[in-house]
């Protein structure tokens, strides 16, 4: 199984070929790519497997595939990029932009660090409704909570509608949770607001194999997710609190004919649907310092909410873009999709699969990476 994998790493960085083959090899994985920068040198380059469920199209360098909440930082610098150049103010009001936003107290910095208190839309058709009343349930009923169905999710400007009428779970600023479904929603608003762009044409500015809206060519080159096992989407919803649930949108947003579909790959939903290479993934992140001016990037990288996060219900660290752990900062998307940054070991590593599983895959491939590096 071994010449499934193709690519190549440099001298001394032969553990992670062998580590990446070894997926393969126990079943753990059926396509993915992985590429890692160490010191500003491409060390690994590195792809195997199948881009089908059929096992017809071999996985090429140039597979994209959908990698869920770790585009989230590349949606992140769509805005940052125009705070950068002074047509986006950092503390101002959501609604300094998003006209229709009604919700004054909540800042772009909000909305960046994931304090903005909108971590899960209603369905605009009932969004009107009043939450539970403070004292009262704290886990409002499916009947009082109905989540938006997928066509609303996956049009623009009526999810934008969505979570600009539901009531804030929390006053901005005062608590933090990851947004999982709504955060580049958001920030789109904002965007489109501020300079008549999406967070789509911003990123196609940057240069590299990353995409939130997909070209009929590049549509092309995209892999075909699939299911670790027939019942991943019920477990990615089940075993967390009632806000992850709520936040996460109904189970079928998960389902492969979804998510391999025309409207998930040509449409924006930048908080999620994020098409890349590992390769582009990692050159982003080698890329920031010359993405920001350097005052801006090193605040865009420092703590803004630290603490329990509402959503995850466990500690974490957020930034303006990404989540942040001792010298890591990075991003993993559902279904096991991941790229970060590490500043003491100096590298920058993307892994990009179409296999929905767990984060042990990409895991691995960190920790083979560290070892290396670590001597």
């Amino acid at each position: 199984m071994t010449d499934i994998v193709r690519g190549s790493v440099a001298p001394g960085f032969e553990a992670v070929r062998s580590a990446f083959e070894d997926l393969f090899s126990s079943g753990a994985e059926t396509g993915a790519s992985v590429a890692a920068h160490v010191g500003g040198a491409l060390v690994v380059d590195l792809w195997g497997g199948w881009a089908d469920a059929a096992r017809t199209r071999p996985w090429e360098p140039g597979t994209l595939s959908t990698v869920f909440s770790a585009g989230k930082p590349v949606a992140a610098m769509a805005v940052l990029r125009r705070i950068a150049d002074g047509r986006i103010d950092l503390g101002a009001p959501i609604a300094t932009y998003w006209k229709a936003f009604p919700h004054p107290s909540a800042t772009v910095r909000h909305a960046l660090s994931h304090q903005a208190g909108l971590p899960a839309a209603r369905s605009a058709a009932t969004a009107a409704a009043p939450l539970p009343p403070a004292g009262g349930d704290p886990h409002p009923s499916s009947a009082a909570f109905p989540l938006p169905d997928i066509s609303e999710i996956l049009d623009s400007s009526r999810f934008a509608a969505a979570i600009a009428a539901t009531p804030l779970e929390w006053e901005p600023g005062t608590a933090f949770g990851e947004h999982a479904l709504t955060y580049g929603t958001i920030l789109g608003e904002i965007l489109l607001g501020a300079t008549g762009e999406t967070v789509g044409e911003v990123v196609r500015t940057f240069g590299f194999d990353v995409h939130f809206g997909l070209s009929t060519a590049d549509g092309a080159r995209c892999a075909e997710v699939e299911h670790a096992t027939p019942d991943w989407p019920e477990r990615q919803l089940s075993g967390h609190g009632e806000l992850w649930s709520r936040a996460l949108g109904p189970v079928e947003l998960l389902a492969t004919d979804v998510v391999n579909g025309e409207r998930w790959r040509t449409g924006e939903l930048p908080a999620v649907n994020c098409h890349a290479t590992a390769r582009g993934l990692a050159a982003f992140y080698e890329a920031l310092p010359r993405l920001l001016p350097a005052p801006l990037l090193t605040e865009a990288l420092a703590p803004q909410a630290v603490g329990v996060d509402r959503l995850l219900e466990e500690d974490a660290t957020w930034t303006l873009g990404w989540r942040r752990d001792g010298s890591w900062f990075g991003m993993g998307g559902i279904g096991g999709s991941s790229a970060g940054h590490d500043e003491s070991l100096g590298y920058s590593l993307a892994y990009v699969t179409r296999r929905l599983g767990d984060h042990g895959r990409g895991d691995t491939m960190y920790d083979t990476l560290e070892a290396i590096l670590r001597g």
